[in-house]
């Protein structure tokens, strides 16, 4: 009967071993992987249901009050963020300018917020800055989003919010400064259009110089 000798054993124990060092650390990532993908779709699972939840309750809110409180109930899901922005939408469409303000700037501060809800907030706090009459605060907060430029499709909106107020005021300058810069804007919007159009109108006008009558002759006695 053969018998192994010493050497031949050392090898197959050597085999073993060796086997051991890479079977080993590829089952351990094998199980941290599948253990990953099982709590990531637990997690999926957990915020789908949570979005959900506060979607029946974001329906059943007829109030700003109410809308408040499912974003208070569901902190950290979308439709927070979107019973925020009705809330304060409402409380603007009551004047209640205060509450609107609070609203939106809740939202804007919120970091998770989605960039472009977070746009649509900051037009919504201008706005209602302008109707409560800070005219200056309402100004920077629109160029907050019109200076975001092609990162957002809200710009043409702010820059044309801008020029308008400029307009009221009468100040020439600084409101063919904002639509020119618009205009470099995507040119397919119809605010951009509007500005090119009123560049154009403030160009014609400015060429237009007023006629002066001669001075009537006094006849001769």
């Amino acid at each position: 009967m053969a018998t192994l000798e010493s050497d031949d054993s050392n090898i197959i124990d050597g085999e073993t071993i060796n086997l051991r060092l890479v079977v080993y650390p590829i089952l351990a990532a094998i199980i941290l992987i599948l253990g990953g993908f099982g709590y990531y779709y637990y997690q999926q699972n957990e915020r789908n249901n949570e979005e959900a939840a506060a979607r029946a309750a974001l329906l059943q809110a007829q109030t700003p009050e109410a809308l408040v409180q499912v974003a208070d109930q569901f902190p950290h899901t979308d439709q927070a963020t979107l019973a925020l922005l009705k809330a304060a939408d409402d409380s603007f469409a009551k004047l209640d300018y205060t509450a609107a303000t609070k609203d939106y700037q809740r939202i804007i501060d919120t970091a998770s917020t989605d960039p472009l809800l977070r746009d649509s907030a900051q037009l919504g706090l201008a706005s209602a800055l302008e109707a409560n009459g800070k005219i200056d605060e309402a100004i920077t907060t629109y160029l907050e989003v019109a200076h975001r430029g092609d990162k957002t499709p809200y710009a043409p909106f702010g820059y044309n919010a801008v020029s308008r107020i400029y307009a009221q005021r009468g100040d020439v300058e600084n409101e063919r400064k904002i639509l020119v810069e618009e205009t470099s804007l995507d040119p397919d919007s119809e605010f951009v259009k509007q500005a090119q159009q009123r560049l154009k109108e403030m160009s014609s006008s400015s060429l237009v110089m007023p006629v002066q009558s001669s001075p009537a002759v006094p006849a001769k006695p």
